[in-house]
């Protein structure tokens, strides 16, 4: 092992980034998701924040084969139980949707929201 002085200037900053790399518990993504280097550091992510669902915070951890991986939410929210209960319903009316039209009224939902944005 070389001492500092006997390192070029690339080595030191190379080995520069490998400790500053080590120390990092997450970082920003390119789509501003909060990305946890553990999952342990995502979970006490998570705890400070209990009054939030996973899906609501836009963080992730990266899991032992490199994916970017997050909790489901372990409750529905608001929306996703109305979602839910208007299924319930139109399945106890006999009333169905073909995949083919949900498809068509997920992408008319899609459109509308960049419309308005």
């Amino acid at each position: 092992m070389k001492t500092v002085a006997e390192m070029s200037v690339d080595e030191l900053r190379e080995l520069i980034r490998q400790v500053v790399a080590e120390q990092r518990e997450y970082f920003l993504d390119e789509d501003g998701w909060l990305v946890f280097t553990n999952e342990e550091a995502y979970a006490r992510y998570l705890a400070l924040h209990p009054d939030k669902m996973p899906s609501e915070l836009r963080a992730c951890f990266i899991d032992e084969n490199g994916v970017k991986a997050y909790y489901s939410d372990y409750e529905l929210t608001e929306e996703g139980l109305k979602r839910l209960e208007e299924g319930r319903r139109q399945i106890a009316e006999g009333r169905f949707v073909t995949l083919e039209e949900s498809r068509r009224r997920r992408m008319s939902r899609e459109a509308r929201k960049k419309k308005a944005v």
